[in-house]
This record gives C-alpha cells, sequence and structure tokens, in this order.
C-alpha cells in the first residue's frame, strides 16, 4: 500500500512540470549558468531605469529650478526685500524688443541692400529707447520693495510720490507665479496676489523678480499665515493646516518643507500630444498667419524693397482659375500654417503640467519657455467649467476649468479671469473621480460610488440624474434664430463684395481678381453656415439643465460644448424670464450668477423646469424639500412641444 502511494506521489511529481508547462505555456528550465545571466540582465536593466530615472530628475530640475542664479540656500523672510538684481536683465532685453520693432523698417531696407536715408535717426531712437527701459528698470528696482508684517504683506512703490499697499493675509485668495523666457533663464519668477478686487489692483500686487527659491517660500509663507489668521478668526477652519495655530514666525526660511499633496495629477507624453493636437485655435491662428502676410507685404512696401502698383496690372490679366487656384492654395496654407502653430503654442504651454491639491488650496503648473503656477484656495472656486471642443466630443475628452473669484486683471498667461485649467485633457468618464480628488465640494459622492457618472452618462441617465433636455419649442426658435443670422451674414458678405467690386477693385483691369474673390467669400460663407447649422444642431441635441443633490449643473451644447457646474450655496441669485414670443409656447431663458463666472443662461428652457429650479435654488422656509425637476413631465413636454 505504501509502496503504491510512493509510486502516485512519484507519478505525480513527474506530471506535475508537463500540467505547469500545459497551462503557463513553455517555461525555460535554468541552468546556474542561464540564471547569473538572468540575474545580470536584471541589474543591467535596473541600471539603466535608475539612470533614465536620474536623467528625468536633471532634466526637470533644470527646467524648473529651485533656486536662481547667486541665490544663498535658506534666506530669511524677514525684513525689506526687493527684486533680484537680475530683473534688470529682462528690461534690457525688453528695451531691445521695442527698438527692434521701431527699426524694423531700417533693418529690412539695409538687409535689402538700400541704405536707408534716415538710419542715423533710427540708431539715435533705438539707442534711447533701450536707454529709457534700463533706467526705468533700474528705478523700479530700487523703488518696489515687499515686506511681511503681523496684519499682512506690506508693498511699496513709486519714487516721486510714495505708495504702501498692506494685503491682510486673509484677504488673499490666489497665488499666482509666472516667468517669462528671459525670466526662466535667469531663475526669476513674478508673484501676483489677488485678493478679489480685480482690475483696482492690477500692478500695485505684482512682485516682479523674486529668486525661486524665494518666490515659492514666499508663496507658502502668505497661505501659511492666511490659514493662522483664518482658524484664529473661527472663519474657516478647513483651511487651516497642522501648523494653522501657530504664530506666523518672522524668521521662516524658504527651506521650510511644503505641504505633501493629497492628490496629484500629471500628463503622460501621449495625453500631452493629443491635448495639443486637440485644441481647437487653428481658424484664430489661420487669420493671423493671414495677418501676418499682408503686414509683411506692407512693410516690404514701406521699405521700397517692393511696388505693389508694378505688379497689379500682371496680377489682372493673369486667368481666373489660377487667380482661384492660389487663393485656395494660400487657404490652405494658412489653415495648415494656423495648426501647427496652434499644436507647436499648446505642446509648449501644457508641458510640465502638473495639479495638486494639499492644505485646503489647489496649484497648478504648466509651461514649457514661459511657466505659470496657479495656487487657488478652495473656499475661492465658484465653479467648475467643462469645455470640449468638436474633436474632443467625438473622442470622449475635456478640458476642466476652475472659475475663481477676482482676478488680477489682465489678459496673459497669468490671468484667472478665464478660469484656472485644473486639467488640460482628460476623459469625460474621470472627471467625477478627478474632481472627487481634486476639488471634493464639487463632486458627488453619491454618484461617483454608484459608478453612475453624470458627465459621461447617456441622455436616458442624465435625465435619470435630474438634468433635461430642451422642449421640441427650442427646436423651432433655434432653428428661426440660425436662418435669421444666415441671411445677416449673406447681407455682410453682398456688402463686402460690393464694396470690393465698386472701389477697391474697381475698373475692367481687376475683373479676375473680383471673380477670384467672389469665390473666396462664397466659399468662407459656406464654411460659415455649415457650421452655424451644425452648432445649432448640436445645440439642441446636448443642452440641459437640471441638478443634484447639492449641485446645479448647466450643459451648453454645440460646436464647443460647456458644461458648469455650481454648488447651491454659490449661487448668488437666479432668474427666469420670458418673452411674449416664449411666452406663448411655455419656455424661458434660465440665468443664473455666481461672483466668477457672471451669469449663466440657457434659453427656451420649458416653463415648468425652470420654475422648478428656481424653487430648488431658492426654498421658501417652512416648504419642505424643493420639488425636483420630473424628468418624465420633460419628456412629454419634448415630445408635444
Amino acid at each position: 500500500m505504501a509502496g503504491q502511494v510512493d509510486k502516485k506521489r512519484a507519478h505525480a511529481s513527474e506530471e506535475a512540470p508537463a500540467r505547469m508547462e500545459s497551462d503557463c505555456g513553455a517555461l525555460p528550465v535554468e541552468t546556474p549558468a542561464a540564471k547569473t545571466d538572468h540575474a545580470a540582465e536584471e541589474a543591467r536593466s535596473a541600471g539603466s531605469n535608475r539612470t533614465l530615472e536620474h536623467l528625468g530628475r536633471e532634466v526637470e530640475r533644470l527646467a524648473n529650478p529651485r533656486n536662481s542664479l547667486f541665490e544663498e540656500a535658506g534666506a530669511p523672510l524677514s525684513g525689506v526685500h526687493r527684486g533680484s538684481a537680475l530683473s534688470l536683465i529682462t528690461g534690457a532685453v525688453s528695451g531691445l524688443g521695442v527698438a527692434f520693432g521701431v527699426s524694423l523698417v531700417a533693418i529690412v531696407r539695409t538687409v535689402g541692400g538700400n541704405v536707408a536715408k534716415d538710419l542715423p535717426g533710427v540708431i539715435a531712437i533705438a539707442s534711447a529707447i533701450v536707454a529709457l527701459s534700463v533706467v526705468s528698470s533700474v528705478i523700479t528696482w530700487r523703488t518696489r520693495t515687499w515686506e511681511l508684517t503681523d496684519a499682512g504683506i506690506m508693498l511699496r512703490s513709486g519714487l516721486v510720490t510714495s505708495k504702501q499697499l498692506q494685503v491682510p493675509y486673509e484677504h488673499i485668495h490666489t497665488v499666482n507665479m509666472s516667468s517669462s523666457l528671459v525670466e526662466r533663464v535667469l531663475g526669476l519668477m513674478t508673484l501676483d496676489l489677488d485678493t478679489g478686487a480685480a482690475s483696482s489692483e492690477g500692478e500695485a500686487t505684482r512682485i516682479r523678480g523674486l529668486q525661486a527659491g524665494m518666490a515659492e517660500a514666499l508663496r507658502e509663507e502668505l497661505f501659511r499665515r492666511k490659514a493662522a489668521v483664518l482658524a484664529d478668526q473661527g472663519l474657516d477652519a478647513r483651511t487651516a493646516d497642522a501648523d494653522a495655530s501657530a504664530e506666523a514666525d518672522d524668521e521662516a526660511s524658504p527651506t521650510a518643507p511644503a505641504p505633501s499633496p493629497d492628490a496629484c495629477y500629471t500628463l503622460t507624453t501621449a495625453q500631452l500630444v493629443f491635448a495639443a493636437l486637440t485644441e481647437a485655435r487653428v481658424v484664430a491662428q489661420a487669420v493671423a498667419f493671414l495677418i501676418l502676410i499682408v503686414q509683411g507685404i506692407n512693410l516690404l512696401q514701406e521699405s521700397e524693397l517692393v511696388n505693389l502698383s508694378d505688379v497689379a496690372g500682371d496680377i489682372a490679366v493673369l486667368p481666373v482659375a489660377l487667380l482661384i487656384g492660389v487663393a485656395a492654395l494660400l487657404l490652405a496654407l494658412a489653415l495648415i500654417v494656423g495648426f501647427a502653430i496652434s499644436f507647436v503654442m499648446s505642446l509648449i504651454g501644457y508641458a510640465g503640467y502638473r495639479a495638486e491639491r494639499a492644505a485646503g488650496r489647489i496649484s497648478v503648473e504648466r509651461g514649457l519657455l514661459s511657466r505659470t503656477s496657479h495656487t487657488v484656495a478652495l473656499e475661492r472656486i465658484q465653479s467648475i467649467n467643462i469645455r470640449q471642443g468638436l474633436i474632443r466630443q467625438l473622442i470622449g475628452y475635456a478640458e476642466v476649468r476652475a472659475s475663481v473669484v477676482g482676478a488680477i486683471g489682465s489678459s496673459d498667461e497669468t490671468s484667472t479671469a478665464d478660469g484656472v485649467v485644473l486639467h488640460p485633457f482628460i476623459r469625460v468618464t474621470e472627471v467625477e473621480a478627478f474632481l472627487a480628488s481634486i476639488a471634493p465640494d464639487f463632486s458627488a459622492a453619491e454618484t461617483v460610488k454608484t459608478g453612475r457618472v453624470c458627465f459621461g452618462s447617456s441622455s436616458e441617465e442624465l435625465e435619470e440624474i435630474g438634468l433635461v433636455r430642451l422642449p421640441r419649442a427650442a427646436a423651432r426658435r433655434l432653428a428661426f434664430r440660425t436662418a435669421m443670422k444666415f441671411l445677416a451674414l449673406a447681407v455682410a458678405l453682398a456688402g463686402v463684395g460690393v464694396f470690393l467690386a465698386r472701389v477697391l477693385l474697381a475698373g475692367e483691369s481687376w475683373s479676375m481678381v473680383r471673380l477670384a474673390v467672389g469665390a473666396l467669400l462664397v466659399v468662407m460663407g459656406v464654411a460659415v453656415v455649415a457650421r452655424m447649422i451644425l452648432s445649432a444642431v448640436l445645440r439642441y441635441r446636448d443642452s440641459r439643465i437640471g441638478h443634484d443633490r447639492t449641485r446645479f449643473v448647466m450643459v451648453l451644447g454645440g460646436v464647443k460644448r460647456r458644461t458648469e457646474v455650481v454648488l447651491r450655496a454659490r449661487l448668488q441669485h437666479a432668474t427666469a424670464s420670458a418673452s411674449p414670443f416664449q411666452q406663448r409656447v411655455q419656455v424661458a431663458t434660465f440665468m443664473t450668477r455666481t461672483a466668477a463666472t457672471g451669469d449663466l443662461a440657457l434659453r427656451d428652457v420649458s416653463a415648468a423646469d425652470a420654475d422648478a429650479l428656481l424653487a430648488w435654488i431658492r426654498p421658501r422656509r417652512g416648504a419642505g424639500a424643493a420639488k425636483p425637476v420630473d424628468a418624465a413631465a420633460s419628456r412629454k413636454d419634448s415630445q408635444e412641444g
């Protein structure tokens, strides 16, 4: 019996390798030498990975230096400070750019072999511009200082008239850090303090020429002191971090560690490329390219290198087919160049993207040549804006922005007037989970737990959640407005054509050119009309409005789809208005406002849905819970409208 058991065990042990080989595929049998070679290969692979990681860290360190040139490590924040003397170089470079622009005509004539008659005067003007720029930079550098006090940060400026501006720590809502290409080379940064006063602040709350380590330490210290003040006042416990109860230390050093992030997001290389490819700025860049060509021709004309009067007759006698072909080729070239410029600009703008949430605030950094960094307190976010161009609608991706109360009053990259980009390229089905980790107040926890994602749901699921579509009457009104836009466009293009034919291109010699320009106007008109029709169809199909337990959601469909998510507590007011034509078909225009986004309006909402939304936003006291939007009734109204 024992012998049979031993035989079975031996037989099983012989079959085991066979079964393993059958289940897992042919497994190599490693000899001692093979094991040694395998270990050596793993060691080489690990060494290669460590080398790549080290190289990546070095590239990141060079692209985003933590300290500037000649910056002392651990310099204290106490006392009176001014920008680095290296910032004078940026002023000189700016003056050189202006001088180059002023002297451009003379430079072109000189390069073309002609000596400009007024060359000495141009050189004198350019030299005066550079000198004035350098002197202005020196004066600004000497007179602008900042100091951390017990009550707030003190900003001083002015040569003849001295100005002092004290910004209380608790009033600092957003701190934006930015650096131009020249500033990045020098390791300098500019800090913008946003207190919500918008256009009344501007340059007054901007600190230029900060060294990288000092800028990062100052930003962290400002938010730390703000948290301490709020904790002492008991205004907002959420914004107070672990050290909020401690008093601000005037000897704070830039070496103080930053709080570890609660959530962190970056872009992979593939996401970065697709984000740049799907950025819809092609038409704008194409128009800019055409304007640049016109300005270049005008520059050559002013420089006396080209005389358009001599070639006008030759152009006029060319065949009309050739002229139309050249115009079409130029238009195609403009679109290609516009796409290339848009791609490169987006690639440079989104490179190095990183979003973090820590200690009650969100920090977003991005940019390769010029770097921008937005730091926003969570309580200042008024709404979440989800944007999708036509291409991103087709592939299911979107851009997520946060509308922040107040702005720094500028239109450059550091401005928060159009919102802070929280994520430039994210799958729509992942937006809810992204908000849950980066901006928890604007996520619906119960929606995430059940797996029902609002932003990536079908039409039926959206209606079940509480978002309803526009009624049939809205489609008829939208078609009427589109027809009126078409008539206005036709009249405008006809007027342009008549003006060109009767004024600019009058005469028999320009007949072929008039035909080419007319054909071009027709092509442009057809393209615009096609876009108008597509936008109208998508607006009616995709527009939604409604709410869930805590959030108001408005979806504006179209070629550029926009979804606004606002907490009910952040809505300042809501109105439903109806013109006589809207009253006739029982629809209304629903409008809400926040402190950051202004008016959010959706036309031709069902009157019953508008009343239900008003009752939810402004519930009557003692009336109990507001009645939710009736999705079934809205569907019936849509069918019968």
